[in-house]
């Protein structure tokens, strides 16, 4: 049997935002008139057929229903331990937080509050070299160990230590290592616009 081939369109267009949206397009409330089944496939970039168009629909639906069912089971119950690493190490990895919510079943707030009762740095929207963010109390060091891998604020990376040299004026200088993908190149950087992870390692979190 062939397999049936998407279009680039329907690449674009399939999301679950976009499924959701014909959905309540579909079945509006306060009587106003629903879109017609042509106009849902053409949101979601597919050819006009209705059955693949009810089908897509009811396992939506059905996703979303499991979805809610195992929400509501952890409501209310706290991070284990195991949980906790793979929030951390998620994170570290780059996931954002609400994507590590969708694999974890928990709320975006949950997540954010593992992630700072732990020291874990938080990435924020419109971070900039010269706007860093501050270090979490519980990760801050005067002093760091060749070799050690760490965060970097100025850069927003998971870093390496490479380097040490200490200054008169700034303290402990380091030559850093930037992991992240976006950079992979060497930097220098003060003790106090470092964060520690030593402290995850501790708790399991593989770094």
């Amino acid at each position: 049997m062939a397999t049936r081939r998407k279009s680039a369109s329907e690449d674009d267009l399939m999301t679950p935002a976009n499924i959701s949206k014909v959905i309540r397009l579909l079945e509006p409330e306060d009587g106003v008139k629903p879109i017609t089944k042509k106009d849902a496939c053409q949101i979601l970039g597919m050819s006009y057929n209705t059955t693949r168009l009810g089908t897509i629909i009811e396992e939506y639906k059905k996703q979303q229903a499991r979805n809610a069912e195992r929400r509501a089971a952890l409501r209310g119950k706290p991070a284990s331990q195991e949980d906790m690493v793979y929030i951390i190490s998620e994170y570290l990895n780059n996931e954002t937080i609400d994507s590590i919510s969708k694999m974890t079943y928990r709320s975006p707030t949950f997540i954010k509050n593992v992630l700072e009762s732990n020291a874990v740095p938080i990435r924020v929207p419109g971070h900039t070299y010269f706007n860093p963010q501050l270090i979490p109390d519980g990760a801050v060091r005067d002093r760091f160990k060749v070799g050690e891998i760490v965060y970097s604020a100025r850069y927003d990376s998971v870093a390496r230590i490479d380097a040490e040299q200490k200054t008169d004026k700034y303290g402990f200088i380091y030559r850093i290592w930037l992991l992240s993908d976006k950079w992979l190149q060497s930097a220098y950087q003060e003790a106090s616009e470092l964060a520690s992870l030593e402290h995850l390692r501790e708790m399991g979190v593989r770094i």
